[in-house]
């Protein structure tokens, strides 16, 4: 059995659409979990009507509302799929999948690729999204293994309760995939299996803090490093590639963010580098922001 998880936060429209993409696979999910803050608010009434579809509600942030979807996924569920709200998948795309990890029982952890990501180029729309997954042939290509794997992933469940994410990493939830999966590897080979693709839109919505984010990108790394998760050369590789990415950013204006974005960023990665110095490891402090 086959349970997938979406969180989301205020963007009911974007979610109706990723769900509906769900509705077209060619083998469905046996239930699908909106994880939201407030169902009236996050989920439309005819997202409701969807068959298969669940809301479950809980405390704010990625790490939480995942937590919470996984304490009420179905007794029989053997796999839980995490997805983003704003994807649009091939219509295989959980076919391949459930196969993959029926085919691989040693394998604990598998996640996808992607047909293109607006997170890279710019956010993609829904009609873009459809239009590339609908010229898509079968994809192809073998599995490899990965150390770590990107958000929108398969995991066992008895895995997945087991490990949990960590409910520290807050609100902007940065890094929490990689955490969650470094976890998970303890347990058996992480995969990334190219039959199973997305378009991620990347939908850009007033939800987003860019100074929160930047925040969370030093003060998340820092904790992941004090934690175990992440080694400190990897701390700092991430760490110098945002602010790289950034003042580039600033300076030639490129897809995804504007200026005014890009700035703000490294403002929020100065205050998280000041409240590492004064505070340490302490990615709850992202409230404050």
């Amino acid at each position: 059995m086959n349970s997938v998880i979406i969180p989301s936060l205020n963007r009911s429209g974007v979610l109706h659409e990723t769900v509906l993409s769900l509705c077209r696979q060619s083998l469905r999910a046996d239930e699908i979990l909106l994880s939201v803050v407030d169902p009236e608010r996050d989920v439309l009434p005819e997202t409701l009507k969807l068959k298969g579809v669940r809301v479950v509600s809980g405390p704010k942030g990625s790490s939480c509302q995942r937590n919470t979807a996984l304490d009420r996924v179905h007794p029989d569920c053997d796999l839980v799929t995490f997805f983003d709200d704003d994807v649009e998948l091939h219509s295989h795309y959980l076919r391949n999948c459930c196969e993959f990890m029926a085919q691989h029982p040693d394998v604990v952890m598998m996640s996808g690729g992607f047909l293109a990501n607006g997170a890279s180029t710019g956010e993609i729309s829904r009609s873009e999204a459809v239009r590339i997954v609908q010229s898509c042939s079968e994809p192809s290509g073998d599995a490899r293994p990965r150390a770590h794997l990107p958000g929108t992933m398969t995991v066992r469940r008895k895995v997945a309760q087991e490990v949990r994410f960590d409910e520290r990493l807050r609100w902007y939830a940065v890094y929490e995939d990689y955490d969650f999966s470094v976890r998970c590897a303890k347990f058996g080979p992480l995969m990334n299996v190219p039959t199973c693709q997305m378009v991620h839109l990347a939908t850009q919505t007033s939800r987003s803090s860019a100074k929160r984010v930047g925040y969370s990108c030093l003060m998340n790394g820092f904790y992941l490093w004090r934690k175990g998760s992440q080694t400190m050369w990897g701390f700092l590789g991430t760490t110098l590639k945002v602010i790289f990415a950034n003042v580039l950013g600033v300076v030639v204006v490129r897809h995804g963010a504007s200026r005014a974005q890009r700035c703000e960023q490294l403002y929020g990665v100065v205050l998280g580098f000041r409240d590492v110095l004064l505070h340490g490891a302490q990615p709850e402090l992202v409230e404050r922001i």
